[in-house]
C-alpha cells in the first residue's frame, strides 16, 4: 500500500530506555558483582506461557529489571504550527566506483522536506524485581544518581532528524510494592521508578534529488541576451540562454570566465581581464586599479547565494581542490569573506615530531635571549658565524642559511630544516598567525593563497 508507513520512532525511544536501565550490577554477600538482566515487562501471551514453562506454579527468578511503557498522551502545551515545512539542502561526498573511499569531489545533491512533527508526552517505567532490600538499595542507588534530575537520550544519529534527542527525567517512585507487615511469603519486593519523557512522531520526510545540473562553465559577457531564442538548455550554452527561458532551480557550480581571483588572508577578490570594456557594467575603474562589486556578479548566476553555505573552490596546480564557505564582507563589497575547509588544505610535513613554526623572524634584528626548549624559528636572513645574539650557551658559534627552520633545546640552536639542501615540497605552519606556508624547492610561499587563474577556480552556489 503506497499510503503505510511506520518508522518504529517510539520503539526506538523504548530501546533507548532500556539501554540506560541496563549493565547495572549487584554485589552478593561473597563480594561476587553479578549483572542484573533487563527485560521488555509487556510480555506477549505466548511468551509469558514460555517462561512460565505452561504452569501457574512458577516463580519468577529475581533482581531483574523490567521495562516498558506506562502511558502515551497528545502533549497540546508543545504543539506548534503542523502546516510549517523545512527545506534542507544535503549534499553528498562523492565515492570511488567501487564505494570504498570519499573523494574530494561533491557527489548528490538532495532537498528534504520536513513537516511538522506532533508532539507525545511519554511515561516509561521501570520495575526493580528483588530478592532482598540490599539487591534493591544497590540497583536504586546506581539508576538514581544519573538522573538529577534528567538524562538525555537520542533515537538516531541522523544528523538531519530534529527529533531524535529527548531527555528523561525521573518523575515518580514507589519504593516497596509490597505491604508492610508483609503479606505472602511468596511476594517478590519490587521498587517501580517512573521516567517521562518528550517526543515527537514525525511524519514521512519529502526527498529530492536534484540532478538537473551539477556543473555550468560559461563566460557570462561574451553572450548576446535574445540571439539564440528558445534553445533547448546545455551545460555548453552560456548564461544569457537560461534567461531566456526557465531558470533551473538546481544548486549550480559556475565558473565566471574573465575574472582571475586573489586570495589573500581569508578573503577574495575578483581581478578583471581586460575585453574593450564589454564588462565596463560591473568593473570600476580607478585610477590605477580596476575593481569589480561581488554582489553584481553573483546577480548574475542562477541559484541563490548563501552566507556561510555556499563554496569557493580553488583548483591548486597538483590538481587538489581546496574547499572554503563564503559570505559577502559588509564592510568591503569587493571582497569575499572565506573560512576555509582545515580537510581540504594540505597537511603539514612533519618535521621532528611537528609541522608547525612558532614565528617567522629577521636574525639579524631580533635578538632571541633565552627561549624554552623546543622553540623553532623560520629565519629571513643568514644568522652569520659569530653573531653574538644566536651564540650558544657553551660559547659555540652557531651559523644558518636565510629560509632555514632552527629549533632550541634549551642551550643551543639546531638546524631541523636544511633550505640548501632540501628541495621536496614542505608543508608548515605558523601557530603564531595561522598561516601555512610551502617551500618549493627555492622558496617559501602561502600555501595556497595567490592568484588564481580563471577555469582554475569556481563558485558554488
Amino acid at each position: 500500500m503506497a499510503d503505510y508507513f511506520y518508522d518504529g520512532q517510539v520503539r526506538r525511544f523504548l530501546t533507548q530506555f532500556i539501554r540506560v536501565m541496563s549493565n547495572f550490577s549487584y554485589k552478593d554477600a561473597k563480594g561476587k558483582l553479578t549483572q542484573v538482566p533487563v527485560r521488555y515487562g509487556d510480555t506477549t501471551r505466548q511468551v509469558a506461557q514460555i517462561v512460565s514453562k505452561n504452569s501457574e506454579n512458577v516463580i519468577q527468578s529475581a533482581p531483574f529489571i523490567a521495562c516498558y511503557i506506562k502511558d502515551l498522551q497528545f502533549d497540546r502545551e508543545r504543539l506548534q504550527d503542523p502546516t510549517f515545512v523545512e527545506k534542507v539542502q544535503v549534499r553528498e561526498r562523492d565515492t570511488n566506483a567501487a564505494g570504498t573511499q570519499y573523494l574530494r569531489t561533491q557527489g548528490s545533491n538532495y532537498t528534504v522536506e520536513r513537516i511538522m512533527p506532533s508532539p507525545y508526552k511519554v511515561t516509561f517505567n521501570a520495575d526493580l524485581w528483588t530478592t532482598n532490600t540490599e539487591q534493591k538499595l544497590q540497583l536504586w542507588e546506581q539508576i538514581a544518581v544519573l538522573f538529577n534530575p534528567a538524562l538525555e537520550i537520542q533515537s538516531t544519529d541522523n544528523y538531519i532528524d530534529w527529533t531524535s534527542l529527548s531527555y528523561l527525567e525521573l518523575s515518580a517512585m514507589t519504593f516497596e510494592s509490597r505491604a508492610i507487615p508483609q503479606g505472602l511469603e511468596s511476594d517478590i519486593s519490587v521498587c517501580n521508578l517512573s521516567f517521562t519523557s518528550p517526543i515527537w512522531i514525525t511524519p514521512p520526510a519529502k526527498i529530492k534529488q536534484m540532478g538537473v545540473i551539477t556543473k555550468i562553465i560559461a563566460n557570462i559577457f561574451t553572450e548576446s541576451p535574445g540571439t539564440l531564442g528558445q534553445a533547448p538548455y546545455t551545460t555548453d550554452m552560456g548564461l544569457a540562454d537560461l534567461f531566456e527561458g526557465e531558470v533551473p532551480t538546481a544548486r549550480v557550480s559556475v565558473n565566471p570566465g574573465n575574472f582571475d581571483l586573489l586570495v589573500l588572508d581569508n578573503t577574495a577578490t575578483l581581478i578583471p581581464i581586460r575585453n574593450d570594456g564589454v564588462y565596463n557594467e560591473l568593473t570600476q575603474t580607478g585610477a590605477n586599479t580596476e575593481k569589480t562589486q561581488w554582489q553584481k556578479l553573483l546577480d548574475l548566476y542562477p541559484g541563490q547565494f548563501k552566507a556561510g553555505l555556499s563554496q569557493l573552490r580553488l583548483t591548486t596546480p597538483t590538481g587538489r581542490e581546496i574547499v572554503g564557505y563564503v559570505s559577502l564582507n559588509p564592510l568591503n563589497d569587493f571582497t569575499l569573506a572565506v573560512n576555509f575547509d582545515t580537510d581540504t588544505i594540505p597537511s603539514n610535513t612533519i618535521i621532528q615530531s611537528r609541522g608547525t613554526i612558532d614565528a617567522i623572524v629577521n636574525p639579524i634584528t631580533l635578538n632571541p635571549g633565552v627561549v624554552k626548549p623546543g622553540t623553532r624559528y623560520l629565519i629571513l636572513e643568514d644568522i652569520p658565524t659569530g653573531a653574538a645574539a644566536w651564540q650558544n650557551a657553551n660559547g659555540q658559534q652557531f651559523h644558518a642559511n636565510a629560509n632555514d627552520i632552527i629549533e632550541s633545546n634549551g642551550t643551543s640552536w639546531n638546524i631541523i630544516f636544511n633550505s640548501v639542501a632540501t628541495t621536496v615540497v614542505t608543508y608548515i605552519t605558523n601557530t603564531y598567525t595561522g598561516i601555512q606556508y610551502k617551500w618549493d624547492g627555492e622558496q617559501w610561499t602561502k600555501s595556497f593563497e595567490g592568484v588564481y587563474n580563471r577555469g582554475a577556480w569556481r563558485l558554488v552556489l
